[in-house]
């Protein structure tokens, strides 16, 4: 069957026709994403997918030691090349910080400093930066189903949200950064960004955080764009919730179905009716559920508890799918 692939907006997407295979967060994992990737090869070869689309978070495996991120990445690449925009990546909330330049953390573990590493000791950066920079944060579909990284933040109940949101440019924020930092005393706001990180020295926080060790090198203060962008007005308030959002864990369940029925409406602008949103992001068990009646949360590896009873789901996005639980039913494993 063939596929159609719309970009109707820089980051809002539409999928008119094929069937497309859903993979969430697979967080550096490369045993789990080639059976994913395989998976994928076998059922195109048999006519069963035309597409696969990677919901974000590719990258930054939990366990250092264990993390095949940059690998992944380049693979995905490889395959773009293949077979064009029948492979389709989201941008998750770690994908997110390499494209500005800052940092991303929970508890002791920072996940950002060795993706960074990999990517200077493997001269690709420009190619996997624009890479970043070039993917969308939702898709929609014919069926009547949307995609996204997280879910629906309460921003998107704020009518000039979604228009942002959908529009979105990084590099127009990265360039606000830039005319920002000229004319300023750099030695000063690196001064005042040692003292925000513990005294620790500029270059010792470049080198760790963007593997910069060279005063000359252009990206060096790349700190200190980054928290510059980071502070962009709509940064926090709209891209940074879109991505970053927890959902009904964050909101409660009752207020958590207004914004995902926000999101729907805004997603089904001038478009067919969205009534069903797939997105991954939060750990749930046995590879899927379902919240606010609306959501299909689905986990592929990283999220799914135990890891094994991960998911990816294949639906034909030309055809209305009414029920959520009809979806559920299509899920399949590549553990099993």
């Amino acid at each position: 069957m063939p596929y159609t692939l719309v970009e109707s907006y820089p980051r809002l997407w539409s999928l008119e026709a094929g069937r497309i295979m859903v993979v969430t967060d697979l967080h550096g994992d490369w045993d789990a994403y080639s059976r994913y990737r395989d998976r994928f090869l076998f059922l195109q070869a048999q006519g069963l997918a035309d597409c696969l689309l990677f919901t974000g978070d590719l990258i930054h495996a939990d366990d250092p030691d264990n993390d095949d991120s940059l690998e992944i990445v380049l693979d995905v690449i490889a395959l773009r090349r293949a077979f064009g925009d029948a492979v389709i990546y989201l941008c998750g909330n770690h994908e997110l910080p390499h494209i500005y330049g800052i940092s991303l953390s929970r508890g002791e573990r920072v996940y950002t400093p060795a993706f960074e590493k990999s990517l200077t000791r493997s001269g690709l950066r420009a190619e996997v930066l624009a890479l970043f920079d070039s993917l969308p944060f939702y898709i929609r579909t014919r069926a009547g189903i949307s995609l996204t990284h997280a879910g629906a933040a309460s921003v998107i109940s704020v009518p000039s949200a979604p228009p942002k949101l959908f529009n979105w440019s990084h590099q127009e924020i990265l360039a606000w950064a830039d005319r920002t930092l000229v004319g300023e005393d750099t030695e000063a706001l690196r001064r005042g960004f040692v003292e925000r990180n513990n005294q620790v020295p500029y270059h010792l926080l470049a080198n760790y955080y963007l593997a910069v060790s060279d005063p000359a090198d252009p990206r060096y203060n790349d700190l200190l764009r980054g928290f510059i962008a980071s502070n962009h007005p709509d940064f926090f308030r709209v891209l940074w919730p879109a991505l970053f959002t927890r959902n009904e864990a964050e909101y409660g369940s009752g207020d958590y179905r207004i914004f995902l029925e926000a999101l729907l409406q805004a997603l089904s602008a001038d478009y067919t009716p969205q009534h069903t949103l797939i997105a991954g992001h939060m750990a749930v068990r046995k590879g899927h559920k379902i919240v606010a009646g609306q959501h299909l949360r689905l986990a592929s590896g990283a999220h799914a508890h135990p890891r094994e009873e991960g998911l990816y789901l294949v639906f034909d996005a030309a055809r209305p799918i009414k029920d959520i639980h009809d979806l559920t039913r299509r899920a399949s494993s590549v553990f099993k």
